[in-house]
């Protein structure tokens, strides 16, 4: 027996006993929800990892060759165009775990924070903006110049203009709509998740027209240009979680399901 002294069964029921609360599947659920509002900041780990032990040298080469003399680390981490992205990042990070326990955020509502907060700092602007436009970030920016060689063109060099355009998109829309949306989902606006979803389809149209030239012309130029698209199948794909999540919430508010709207409609 769980319940306490002078509690009844009755009372008990529909209360976790102790061995239920420490469970193996409830200490798993737990690591669930975490991984699902926190990816998008393992995402960019499993990046950073990659640009700080590659030998970028011969990064062409597959399987791939690692350095592991810590010189690209070495090159990273102390670099200022890196240190002024991730500093703010992590900072930003710390934030938004803390305001989701204070806020007792579900772990949807921590993921697109994260999602966004990720973007605003390292995916658009320290890898796209500061590595593949203006080309200044260490290691990074070769990798860029790997993955399509076209990037070793000037600016708006008509082998790389649509590079060049989707750049321009993150630099002057994608970054500041970034920002916004953790402004809205900072003051729990009641329209965030309207605005986010015109955020989230700016973000999957723009990775759309960056990568559609390259892969029609068929355009590969070694392993790196494969996991390139790889990687920016993720902006393809969150965008379109971000949709239904929105479709199934305002579905809910009405009482009614996709099914039942269909029927309704037919």
């Amino acid at each position: 027996q769980f319940w306490h002294k002078g509690e009844s069964p009755q009372q008990f029921k529909g209360k976790a006993s102790p061995w239920q609360r420490s469970s193996p599947g409830c200490c798993e659920g737990a690591m669930l929800q975490t991984l699902a509002a926190w990816w998008p900041a393992l995402f960019v780990l499993g990046t950073l990892l990659l640009v700080c032990i590659i030998d970028i040298s011969r990064a062409h080469i597959f399987p791939p060759v690692l350095d592991l003399s810590g010189e690209p680390a070495k090159r990273v981490l102390t670099s200022p165009w890196f240190l002024g992205m991730f500093l703010p990042l992590l900072v930003g990070l710390l934030w938004i775990r803390s305001f989701s326990r204070v806020n007792k955020l579900s772990s949807t509502d921590t993921c697109n924070m994260v999602w966004w907060m990720v973007n605003l700092f390292w995916f658009h602007t320290a890898c796209d903006i500061f590595s593949g436009f203006f080309m200044t970030m260490p290691v990074l920016t070769e990798l860029y110049a790997h993955m399509s060689p076209s990037h070793l063109n000037p600016r708006w060099h008509e082998s790389r203009a649509h590079l060049d355009s989707g750049y321009c998109l993150e630099l002057f829309v994608e970054v500041p709509m970034a920002a916004w949306m953790l402004y809205l989902h900072a003051r729990r606006d009641p329209a965030r998740h309207l605005a986010e979803v015109w955020a989230a389809a700016v973000q999957f149209a723009g990775t759309i027209c960056y990568y559609a030239p390259g892969v029609a012309k068929g355009e590969t130029h070694c392993w790196l240009s494969y996991m390139d698209r790889s990687c920016g199948a993720v902006w393809v794909i969150f965008p379109m979680v971000i949709l239904k999540r929105h479709l199934d919430a305002e579905r809910a508010k009405g009482g009614i399901s996709g099914k039942a709207g269909k029927t309704k409609a037919a």
